[in-house]
C-alpha cells in the first residue's frame, strides 16, 4: 500500500472509535488530535525509505527496516501510555496506533526478519531493489496501486465527513489545529457520563 491508502484505512477505524467514545463516554479534556494517528500511518515509510533506500541504500537495500519493527511500535505504545496517564497527553499513543495500523496493512508478519528485529538477526537485503524513483515509477504503472489508492482516498474522505470535516474551512481547521466538529462537541465531559443528546 502507498500513501493515501495508508491514511484512509487508518482513518476509518480511528474515526469510528473516537466518535463512539465521544458519544458514549465523552472526553475528559480535549478531543483526540487525529493528525497524530494519520502521521503515524505514513511515518514508517517516510523514515525507512529515506534511510534504507535513499541515504543508506548500499548498506540496507531495504525499505522496511527500523520503523517497521514491532519493537519500535511497542516502545511507542509504552511511552504513549505513560504520557497519557501522567499528563493526559495522548498524542504519542495516537502516533503508535497509526504506526501499528501501517504495519497491519503492510502485513509485516510476512517479513519476520523485519517484524521481529533484532531477534532474528539483521534486516534482509534485496540487492535487486531499484532506486526509490524506479519503484515510484513502477507503482504508477500498476493498476492495483491506483485501485488501492482510490479506495483509500474514498475511505479517507468518508472518515473526514464522519468527523464533520465536510468543507474547506473545516479541513483547514483540522490540518492547522487537529479539531473536528463531531469530536469537539464531546469535549470537557466527565468520564462515564454520556453527553446530552440533541
Amino acid at each position: 500500500m502507498f500513501f493515501v491508502a495508508h491514511l484512509g484505512f487508518a482513518a476509518a477505524p480511528a474515526a469510528m472509535v473516537s466518535g463512539w467514545w465521544g458519544e458514549n463516554r465523552g472526553f475528559a479534556d480535549k478531543a483526540p488530535d487525529l493528525r497524530w494517528l494519520l502521521a503515524g500511518a505514513v511515518l514508517p515509510d517516510i523514515v525507512d525509505k529515506a534511510i534504507g533506500q535513499l541515504f543508506f541504500k548500499p548498506y540496507f537495500e531495504n525499505g522496511r527496516i527500523f520503523a517497521h519493527t514491532l519493537v519500535v511500535v511497542l516502545a511507542l505504545f509504552v511511552v504513549g501510555t505513560c504520557e497519557w496517564k501522567r499528563r493526559g497527553d495522548n498524542r504519542i499513543l495516537l502516533l503508535a496506533c497509526g504506526v501499528a495500523a501501517h504495519l497491519v496493512l503492510d502485513r509485516i508478519w510476512t517479513e519476520p526478519a523485519t517484524a521481529y528485529w533484532p531477534a532474528l538477526g539483521p534486516f534482509k537485503k534485496n540487492p535487486s531493489m531499484g532506486t526509490l524513483l524506479d519503484q515510484i515509477r513502477e507503482y504508477l504503472r500498476d493498476p492495483a496501486f491506483w485501485a488501492t489508492e482510490l479506495a483509500g482516498a474514498a475511505v479517507l474522505v468518508a472518515s473526514l465527513r464522519y468527523l464533520g470535516i465536510g468543507n474547506a474551512g473545516a479541513l483547514r481547521a483540522f490540518l492547522a489545529h487537529g479539531t473536528s466538529p463531531t469530536l469537539s462537541q464531546y469535549e470537557l465531559r466527565h468520564w462515564g457520563q454520556a453527553p446530552p443528546r440533541a
